[in-house]
Order: C-alpha cells, then structure tokens, then sequence
C-alpha cells in the first residue's frame, strides 16, 4: 500500500515538474521578445516601462524555477577558507605574510600575519589554478562552445557558463570546486536590486547602465535557458534541468566584480580573462598596481603596495575606475576614489540643419558625432574633448565655414580652456553658459533623498551614496564654470 501510494505521489510530483517546465519555456519565449524590443534610442521612461516588464516575468520564472529546490552553489565559512588556501598552496599558490580573514560579516578579505613592505611579493599563483577561457576546450562545454556564436563571441558569457558547469557536473568533482564553493553567496550588483532599489538611481547616469545591465543579463538567461532544453550536449546535459536565473545571475555577477586579464598560452600578444584564487580575496584601496603576471613563470604575483602592520588589512589598487563602474560591475561604491567621474552624454542631431558642418569639424578633432565626456572632482573638471564639442555644437554657420578651413593643428586650439586667444569672448562666454544651463538641468534630473526616517536597503544605500558623489561632482564643475564665465565677463 505505502508503495503504490509512493508511486503515485511520484507520478504526481514528476507531472507538476514537467507542467512548470511547459510554463516556464512560456515564460522564456515572452521574455526573449521582450529583450529584444528596445529601440535604438529609448528614452528613460521607455526603459523603465520595459524593466517592469522584465522583472514581473522573471517573478514569475522564479516563483515557478524555486520548485525545483537546488542547492547553493557556494558556502563561504571559516572552514571553506581553510580549504580553499590548502587546496591553493597544494597546487602552488604561495602566501608570504599574509591570509585571509573574516573582516565583519559575510565579508572576507587579506590581512598582514606580520609587518610588510612596500614591494614585498606576498601572493603568487600560477596559472594552473586559474580560470580561464582556455579551460573550456578542456571541458563539457566545449562542444557546445565551438557551436554557439554568444559563447564564442562575449569570453565573459563563456566563462560564466563554465564555473556553473563546473560546480554542476555530476561525473566528477571539480577540480576548482574548493575555490567556487568559497565564492560570496550573492552579490550587490544591480542584477540583485528590486525595482525600488533600482528607482533609487533615477537621475543618475548609472541608471541607465543598471537597466541596461539587467535587461543583458535576462536575455542571456533566456537564450541559454532555452538552448540548454534544445540540446543535448554534454553541457547542455548537465544545466538542463538545474539552469536557473538565480544561478546565472549569480555567475555572471562571480565574473564581473572579481575577473582580470592575464597573457594567453600561445605567446602572442592576447590577453584573457580569468579568475584568480586567493588574489581575488584583496579588497580595493586607492594606489597603485601592484600585481604583475611573469611570463616566464607562468604566475601571477602580487605586491604590497605600501607598508602594512601585523594585523592590517592588505588592500590592493583595482585600477582607474569610476564609482559607477564600481557599482554596475563590482556592487560597490569607494568613496575615495580620486579617479571617480560622472559622464555626460552629449550629441548633435541629424537634423540639425549645420549637422554636415559640425560633423566635419568634429572629425578633424578626431570627435564622434555623439558620445560620453567625463566630469571630475579636480580643479579643472572639464575635459578638453568635452570643451571641443560644446564649442563646436554652439558655432552658426559662418564660424564653422571659417574653422572648417583651419589645419587639425590650428582645430586643437578649441580643445583649450583659454583657446589660446582663437576664440571671440563673447562668442565663448555663450559656450560656458550653455554648458552651465546643461548641467544645471542634469542636477535638477536627481530625486531627493527619502526620509532619513526610512531605514533603506544596502542597495538603497549604494544608490544615494553615488548620487551624492555624482552630485558633487557636478556642482564643482558648476562652480568652474562660473569662474570662467566671470573672468570672460570682467
């Protein structure tokens, strides 16, 4: 009797499986036409309207893929750490004064067993623990990496199917499983934000880079979600029936924030990207690199970038990057990023009745006829391209017929805050003004913050920390502004 009654729950339980699986292949094909909708120049509210649309489909895949009650992909504790770095020193990673630690909850990161020295190498790791694209022709994807074009063409994709191959397969454990099994459980990209999270960017250039982001990565979901079902490849054999949003959202974001660019195998002058154990536990600081890869050894190396103390934590420089860079790929803002910038976008229309004029003038400048400008927190925030452009797009017919004529040497001088005495005052005090009203329009652009009252998620958090980063660098530029256009004036 227990039996067949087990049977029948069987039955019953496999027949509930297969109709989520018909649901969710619906889903799929509505979300693939919706990714596949945007215009060529959708306007914010456009995008917006679409990201609802994309996140209530994605709901509704999630409410129907937790069913299927997997596993996660990793656990990240004292005692994975441990063996995590036995597995590493075993295969050659060697750590010179330095470990990896627990610094508050859920966040691990390197700190000094003793005192350091600038230049100091304190992690090497050769290349045999890394994870690169090259590993793939080694691996269950290969087969199908050789037939897809996405998996051929976007490494970061490819990279992000493989850990997931690799901590999925049933044949055989890993031979990375110790390093992915330690990677953070979830991330603080924008792919993890809910819609009121989201809406908390609005006014921020970083906005648009989240919702474009976000719709990406869905997409991708989709294809794979599907080809997987379609296909019965190796790969495709082991993601099948465990491939779920939540899980490649979560390798793509393992991608994102911690991958780096080391040589290739073959001695050319390419470069691929991989995943570095143990090097990836440094957090960012500002500074300078420290980290190099020595051809002849096939290792990676990293050096103290300043003296350290016994117990400090050893922080390494991730590079030139903005805050909204760091949030978008990394889901993190550094408030004392020295080399942060808030990019602008500026264009001339095709409509624009002097559009052949600017058009050529902006070439001679090397310029396109749309593109992002930075804008900095330094004493001279305005970029000499930028200043080309906002002069070239305030020019009348005439004055552009007369700097059409001029060499590209000649051209540079509108590159120059002064230009060099090439330019009418009034003529460029009407550029700076132009600019001003620009930017004072992009400042009204950004929400108030909400009540302090209203406790806001870590997400939230993020959000409003960049604005105000954003915000002031905007008023620094403003106030440049404003003492150019005096100085013309006086």
């Amino acid at each position: 009797m227990n039996k067949k009654k087990y049977k029948k729950d069987s039955e019953v339980k496999h027949l509930m499986l297969n109709d989520d699986k018909e649901a969710i292949l619906k889903l799929i094909d509505e979300l693939l036409d919706a990714t596949s909708m945007m215009s060529n120049s959708p306007s914010f509210k456009e995008q917006w309207a679409l990201h609802l649309v994309i996140v209530d489909l994605l709901s509704k895949i999630n409410q129907l893929e937790v069913n299927l009650k997997l596993k996660p992909l990793s656990e990240r504790n004292d005692s994975s750490i441990e063996k995590l770095t036995k597995w590493a020193t075993k295969y050659g990673a060697v750590l010179n004064g330095v470990e990896v630690q627990l610094l508050n909850e859920g966040v691990y990161g390197m700190k000094a067993k003793q005192g350091l020295k600038t230049g100091d190498s304190i992690v090497i790791v050769p290349k045999s623990l890394m994870i690169t694209e090259e590993n793939i022709t080694s691996s269950p994807l290969r087969k199908l990496h050789a037939q897809d074009m996405m998996l051929r063409n976007m490494p970061n994709v490819a990279l992000a199917i493989f850990i997931l191959v690799e901590l999925l397969r049933n044949d055989k454990k890993s031979f990375w499983y110790p390093y992915l099994s330690t990677l953070p459980e979830s991330y603080s990209t924008p792919v993890y934000f809910d819609v009121p999270d989201l809406e908390a960017l609005k006014g921020s250039p970083t906005f648009e880079s989240a919702l474009k982001l976000n719709r990406n990565i869905a997409r991708q979901y989709a294809y794979f979600k599907k080809l997987f079902q379609l296909s019965n490849d190796p790969a495709s054999i082991i993601l099948k029936e465990s491939f779920t949003y939540e899980y490649y959202r979560w390798a793509v974001s393992t991608l994102m924030s911690r991958q780096n660019t080391i040589p290739s195998s073959d001695n050319s002058s390419e470069t691929v990207n991989a995943l570095i154990p143990l090097w990836d536990m440094f957090n960012h600081h500002s500074g300078n690199l420290s980290t190099d890869f020595v051809k002849t050894d096939n290792v990676c190396v990293c050096y103290a970038d300043r003296d350290y103390s016994a117990d400090e934590q050893v922080c390494i420089f991730y590079g030139v990057r903005t805050n909204a860079d760091f949030l978008v790929h990394n889901g993190f803002v550094y408030t004392d990023n020295e080399h942060d910038a808030l990019k602008i976008r500026l264009g001339v229309s095709k409509s624009d009745p002097l559009y052949g004029l600017r058009l050529q003038l902006l070439q001679t400048l090397s310029l396109p006829a749309l593109a992002e400008f930075p804008l900095t927190n330094g004493s001279c925030p305005v970029d000499g391209k930028l200043l080309a452009f906002v002069r070239i797009f305030n020019m009348d017919q005439k004055t552009l017929e007369e700097w059409n004529k001029f060499e590209e040497k000649r051209c540079l001088d509108l590159m120059l805050i002064d230009g060099l005495g090439s330019l009418d005052k009034a003529f460029d005090i009407k550029c700076w003004q132009f600019f001003q009203v620009r930017l004072s329009l992009l400042m009204k652009q950004y929400p108030q913050v909400e009540s302090k009252n209203k406790q806001p998620s870590k997400f939230q958090q993020l959000a409003y920390t960049i604005i105000e980063l954003e915000k002031n660098i905007l008023k620094n530029t403003l106030e440049f502004i404003q003492n150019r256009i005096s100085v013309l004036s006086s």
